[in-house]
């Protein structure tokens, strides 16, 4: 019946993915019915890491560049859901805006109107001024005439007064003409300016405009949303949530990119390598796994955000192949690493191990124990370099002899 148990949990173990620690050789020592014997196999070290799915490239949606720095989500589309290209995707508060864009148009239709009275303005002035240059040239011409009469027929008195007021005639004509240029100069400075303060206006309204159309985010492209998460508070982004110029509300992953994105404890720091295999089973299907490659492992440890007291080196892994129609972004992922196979290594059950002590010891099953140098472990067995000879019959903790 004891036998019987034993193969029954060794049959359950292999088919989980998370027992099959030590490859062939421990299922060979399970399916011998817990055969606590030291014997020969092929040992291959495997750690397990805890990762989820995310995609190398895509399409951000960040928050646009405006004249406010923080702003409020007002929408946003459900995360995973399907959308079109130029459909909306995120939407931002924008009453802000809309309440400056009308105090924009009544500054501009302001600025209209006192364009539209300094021109009418300078009109009048400009045909005042007209009007005295051509008084002035009349008076002038009457004056020229009156003093070209011969100085013979009239008194010495009536000549010069009329030769004087010829003078007076000219100088009011020059000074005419230069009232007329200055008043012109001066209208054209006061229209320009005026007309630069419209379209300073104008400017603003158009920025305004675009302000508000940039506050909705729209999809670049058909594809699935993947809304970003909140810096601080571990979730995603939703309705009513503050977010800053640049940051990331949202993306368009590129699901033929799909790669994974695993932690390794500090305590297991050295055990995997950049180029080792890996076996990746998705906790949504884990009848079928994906294989990759160790591709980047970060060299300094971060802080968890469950507790600062854990610490993990963030690891990535690249996949052979992506299957669009299972994997998601953001996904859990059980990922198995695996470490350098051993042909024809001297394996130790690891039931009939006692590792209390400063040095590990095989029990042995006429009684009594032997220190052992031990190599890599598996979940089942360990490799053993040195303190027992193949084929030992060994004893587990709890008494049983194999």
């Amino acid at each position: 019946m004891r036998t019987a148990l034993a193969s029954l949990v060794a049959i359950i173990c292999l088919s989980l993915p998370g027992c099959s620690g030590s490859g062939r050789a421990q299922g060979e020592a399970k399916a011998a019915g817990g055969d606590l014997t030291v014997r020969r196999g092929t040992f291959r070290e495997r750690v397990l890491l805890s990762g989820e799915l995310a995609a190398e490239r895509g399409d951000p949606l960040t928050v646009p560049r405006t004249e406010v720095w923080q702003l409020q989500v007002r929408w946003i589309a459900e995360d995973g859901s399907r959308v079109k290209a130029g459909d909306p995707v995120v939407e931002f508060d924008n009453s802000q805006f809309a309440s400056e864009l009308e105090e924009k148009r009544l500054t501009a239709a302001n600025a209209g109107s006192d364009l539209d009275r300094v021109r009418a303005e300078a009109r009048t002035a400009a045909a005042q001024k007209q009007f005295e240059v051509e008084k002035a040239k009349a008076e002038l011409e009457k004056a020229r005439i009156a003093a070209d009469v011969p100085k013979d027929i009239l008194s010495l008195r009536e000549y010069q007064e009329r030769q004087l007021a010829l003078k007076r005639a000219e100088t009011g004509l020059i000074k005419a003409q230069e009232e007329l240029a200055a008043q012109k100069k001066g209208s054209t400075t006061d229209v320009q300016v005026q007309r630069i303060s419209l379209e300073k206006s104008q400017r603003q309204i158009h920025n305004a405009e675009e302000s508000i159309a940039a506050l909705t985010l729209r999809a670049p492209r058909n594809g699935m949303v993947l809304v970003g998460d909140h810096p601080w508070e571990g979730r995603k982004l939703q309705e009513g949530d503050s977010v800053w110029v640049g940051m990331t509300v949202a993306s368009l992953p590129d699901l033929d990119s799909m790669m994974v994105e695993a932690n390794l404890s500090d305590v297991d720091d050295g055990r995997i390598a950049p180029g080792m295999p890996v076996v990746c089973t998705l906790d949504a299907f884990p009848d079928r796994t994906f294989r990759g490659r160790v591709s980047d492992i970060s060299p300094v440890a971060r802080e968890s955000r469950r507790s600062p007291l854990l610490r993990a080196f963030p690891v990535r892994i690249s996949l052979d192949q992506s299957d669009t129609q299972r994997m998601r972004p953001g996904m859990s992922v059980r990922v198995e690493v695996l470490g350098r196979e051993r042909k024809n290594a001297l394996l130790v059950p690891r039931a009939a191990l006692d590792l209390t002590g400063d040095k590990p010891r095989a029990l042995l099953a006429g009684g009594g124990a032997a220190e052992v140098r031990l190599g890599p472990c598996g979940a089942q067995v360990c490799v053993v370099e040195s303190g027992v000879q193949e084929g030992a019959r060994l004893r587990s903790r709890d008494g049983r002899t194999g």
